[in-house]
């Protein structure tokens, strides 16, 4: 509604030919809410408000039309009372803006300017913290201000910044800031539910809060301030370090979870617990406690030096990693294949016990057999030949859920318990019901070719315990006029 506006912002646009940073657009008022006076300016009252939309960042061709960042951004609104000084004294201010919009009631027009920091001239941390001040107090004005001091501080780095925690127990549910997230116009934070520590800061005079929270941060990383609720003491908020080796390391989070779990044995628990304490920094060595309802398929199959052996099928599986979202092991190897080892007497789990098992055996923990009340250890179930856990060990497992109903089972099987690194070689019982679109073609005895459904295996998956294949695949069937008697001519011809 003003030639003189509508030209500088079409020049603006007009002169963007590969960068839309001093790009100024139209902004209906209408995409502009919150609105609050602050000041009146140099050039007339200024408020602040949310802008719907945010500011253009690039065209995206797919959906023909910019694409913004920061939605619901917070901006200043400062009001041009005269719109044609717009070409004049205010043209140099107004570059800054990134928009113009106009109050439809008193039809003031008003640039829309980020809320940009002072001192560095940017949008940084300290902006995103003063549009968060009014939404917490302390209750206590020194705390207040020492915490406001290191958010207004923290430019380009939020590490020495503290926060206002409202009261939490040993657990801080929002877990520590991350960064600015612009589309949500909150902080983005990692480690919901993290562990942390408290310490009093009620014997700590006012004056002498800052020096005793910088002797602190020597050795920890802190997070913030909180208050009791019962008692109204003030305390700081800390990482919850291994003493140790001085970081947030493997034992902190094993000893998190200690009081979930107990084998019913004090020697036991001690055993794995010391596993657990001295993994800072590899989790290899650990033991696990297992219980005996998150095995299943439990089945006997020998006996050895030290007991009966039996296979089973562990529901979760081995610690991989900490996930500090989750404030939990991540597990590989769902429903995973173990052995079971029958300890006829606890007495007999020593250190030198576990020291000769884990020569030849990967040592994933301990259970219980409900019933009998019998304690076992847990291990890999590895290939005696070649020492590892190999595709001779993936095929047998599947042994018997398939037959061929023939002396053909010990070929296929012969191939398989020799397929320890490579299954290029490997021979497989196919069920009929696999293929389809089967046609007669010709050739050496009777041929046909049809599409095999699963397709042949490509590799071992830890996590499906299962054979990856390529689907769908064209093959050529040849007939076995007598599948009793392999002839040698026909053996190599079906390895080539």
């Amino acid at each position: 509604g003003n030639k003189y506006i509508d030209k500088f912002i079409q020049d603006t646009q007009l002169l963007a030919h590969n960068n839309t940073t001093e790009v100024i657009e139209w902004i209906p008022y209408d995409r502009l809410h919150n609105i609050e006076y602050i000041i009146n300016g140099r050039f007339g009252k200024e408020y602040k408000a949310n802008w719907i939309d945010g500011c253009i960042q690039y065209w995206n061709n797919y959906k023909k039309n910019w694409q913004r960042v920061g939605h619901n951004t917070l901006v200043i609104l400062k009001s041009l009372d005269n719109s044609e000084i717009v070409a004049l004294e205010f043209n140099n201010e107004i570059k800054k803006a990134s928009g113009i919009t106009q109050d439809p009631e008193t039809k003031n027009y008003m640039m829309v300017l980020n809320n940009i920091c002072k001192k560095c001239n940017k949008l940084c941390n300290a902006i995103y913290f003063q549009r968060k001040l009014m939404d917490w107090t302390s209750g206590n004005e020194d705390i207040d201000k020492l915490i406001q001091n290191t958010q207004i501080s923290a430019h380009y780095d939020i590490k020495e910044t503290l926060e206002w925690i409202p009261y939490i127990d040993s657990n801080w549910i929002d877990g520590k800031m991350n960064y600015w997230d612009d589309d949500e116009q909150n902080w983005k934070r990692e480690g919901c539910n993290m562990f942390v520590n408290l310490k009093s800061l009620n014997t700590t005079p006012n004056n002498l809060i800052l020096e005793f929270i910088n002797k602190i941060k020597i050795n920890h990383e802190l997070y913030g301030i909180t208050q009791d609720l019962e008692t109204k003491n003030y305390m700081i908020v800390l990482d919850d370090k291994c003493e140790k080796c001085n970081k947030i390391c493997n034992t902190i989070y094993f000893q998190r979870k200690f009081m979930d779990w107990t084998s019913g044995n004090k020697d036991i628990n001690k055993i794995i617990q010391d596993t657990q304490l001295s993994a800072h920094k590899d989790i290899k060595e650990v033991l696990d406690w297992i219980p005996y309802n998150r095995l299943y398929n439990i089945k006997y199959i020998a006996d050895d030096e030290f007991g009966k052996v039996y296979r089973a099928n562990w529901i979760d599986g081995k610690i991989s990693y900490w996930n500090d979202n989750e404030q939990n092991w991540i597990r590989e190897g769902f429903n995973m294949f173990v052995n079971l080892k029958d300890l006829n007497t606890p007495n007999n789990l020593t250190l030198e016990f576990i020291n000769k098992v884990k020569m030849n055996h990967v040592f994933y923990g301990i259970t219980q057999n409900q019933e009998t009340k019998s304690y076992m250890i847990v291990l890999d179930d590895i290939c005696e030949k070649c020492n590892n856990m190999c595709n001779s060990i993936y095929f047998q497992r599947n042994f018997e859920n398939w037959t061929s109903d023939n002396d053909i089972n010990k070929f296929i099987q012969d191939s398989q318990l020799s397929a320890h690194n490579n299954t290029t070689e490997v021979i497989e019982w196919i069920p009929y019901d696999r293929l389809c679109n089967i046609e007669y073609i010709a050739g050496f005895s009777k041929e046909y070719e049809a599409i095999w459904i699963d397709g042949y295996i490509s590799y071992w998956n830890n996590t499906n315990q299962n054979w990856k294949r390529a689907n769908n695949m064209f093959v050529i069937l040849k007939s076995l006029n007598d599948s009793k008697n392999i002839a040698e001519e026909f053996r190599n011809e079906f390895l080539e």
